[in-house]
């Protein structure tokens, strides 16, 4: 008994300082994962959380913008999510705002569309498994950006769209954890999770394309 015991002891002690060490393996890597994308920003900033992942800031067309990497290991019988979370930062005062959540599982801790009052019909063009909700008097501004929002929805990696008075905002999956990891160790690995320039310029290219149509819609309503 006591020399399996002692075998016992060392199996686990050896699985978990291979745990460790993966651990602040996968931590070091996260480090890098938004380092493609610093120059194309104006006055970038890059820096890291206390989970590891990183978090660039800086302009682009004279807007401030907010990048991060959001970590969710919430969703249920899924493996562990990484979204990308882009934002322009936009002041519009006494704008309603809006939200889109794609595929709702009511886990999304990150999600803004849940603290809006008003549910919406999804316009022609949105995905089935749509959940769309805004301020009172948001529903002019849906229809006046539904083919821009289509357009943008068609990418099945988009997760959110939200607008509000402080600016704009789209969750998109940027990668999804290795099953072994999660499984055997409920690590949270990400293989090919670096996060590409020219998807974060896509990005900010839809959030202005957002934006043109938000700032018609208040000079209109403000006349």
């Amino acid at each position: 008994m006591s020399l399996t015991l002692l075998i016992a002891t060392a199996g686990v002690a050896v699985v978990t300082a291979i745990a460790m060490r993966d651990h602040h393996a996968a931590v070091n890597a996260r480090r890098s994962l938004l380092d493609d994308c610093s120059d194309a920003l104006d006055r970038s900033l890059l820096t890291n959380g206390a989970d590891g992942f990183p978090q660039l800031s800086g302009s682009h067309r004279g807007r401030g913008v907010h990048i991060e990497l959001l970590l969710d290991t919430m969703t249920i019988r899924r493996l562990p999510q990484l979204w990308l979370s882009t934002t322009l930062l936009d002041r519009s005062p006494g704008m309603p705002g809006l939200a889109i959540l794609v595929r709702p599982s009511g886990t999304e801790f990150y999600s803004l569309t849940s603290h809006f009052p008003c549910r919406f019909d999804a316009p022609p063009g949105f995905p089935e498994e749509v959940l769309i909700r805004g301020d009172e008097g948001a529903g002019r501004l849906l229809g006046e950006l539904a083919a821009t929002l289509a357009d943008i929805l068609k990418d099945q990696r988009v997760k959110e769209i939200a607008i509000t008075e402080r600016g704009l905002r789209i969750v998109r999956q940027s990668a999804e954890g290795k099953r072994g990891e999660h499984l055997l160790l409920r690590q949270s690995v990400f293989e090919d999770a670096r996060v590409k320039r020219t998807d974060v310029t896509r990005l900010l290219e839809q959030l202005h394309a957002m934006r043109a149509i938000v700032s018609a819609h208040l000079q209109v309503h403000a006349a």
